[in-house]
């Protein structure tokens, strides 16, 4: 989570000895439905900078006015480390086993139309907040979801 993802961007590909990504706008909520405490949100003002590595991605984020779940932790925390993410082929079952260490549910879940990600505020239990992403098709889930908001609450489960 960063103030100027720009000019982080800068520094990281010096520090990795790359080409800067070029940053981009998150899709809007028509596109990818997204929720934060049960209630719809937009991250299509969200600009981020990806840098793909061999063995791990990092994503700078800037959060831009819309409400939502970046720019709640951005104002809760300031900039740094926002969430590891985790690819899983079952995400229930990885919210269970952060469930068994006393983790809440997750207060943010986002669908993209190749994947779902769930943001878990696991600070107190790992000391960082755990993102569950998944790589599933949700081009028929977006439709319904469009459709029928409440649906999401189901995922968060």
């Amino acid at each position: 989570m960063v103030k100027d993802v720009d000019q982080a961007a800068s520094n990281w590909a010096a520090l990795l000895g790359m080409e800067k990504p070029e940053p981009g706008y998150f899709p809007a909520a028509d596109r990818v439905p997204n929720f934060t405490n049960g209630e719809p949100t937009d991250i299509g003002d969200v600009l981020a900078v990806v840098f793909d590595l061999p063995n791990v991605r990092i994503e700078l984020v800037q959060p831009g006015s819309n409400p939502n779940a970046f720019t709640a932790k951005m104002a809760r925390d300031g900039e740094g480390l926002q969430h590891i993410s985790f690819i899983v082929p079952d995400r229930h079952a990885a919210n269970q086993a952060l469930q068994e260490l006393g983790a809440p549910q997750p207060y943010h879940i986002g669908y993209w139309p190749d994947g779902t990600y769930a943001f878990v505020d696991s600070t107190e239990q790992l000391g960082v907040e755990i993102n569950i992403k998944t790589d599933d098709s949700n081009a028929e889930k977006i439709q319904e979801i469009k459709r029928n908001p409440a649906l999401h609450r189901d995922d968060l489960v």
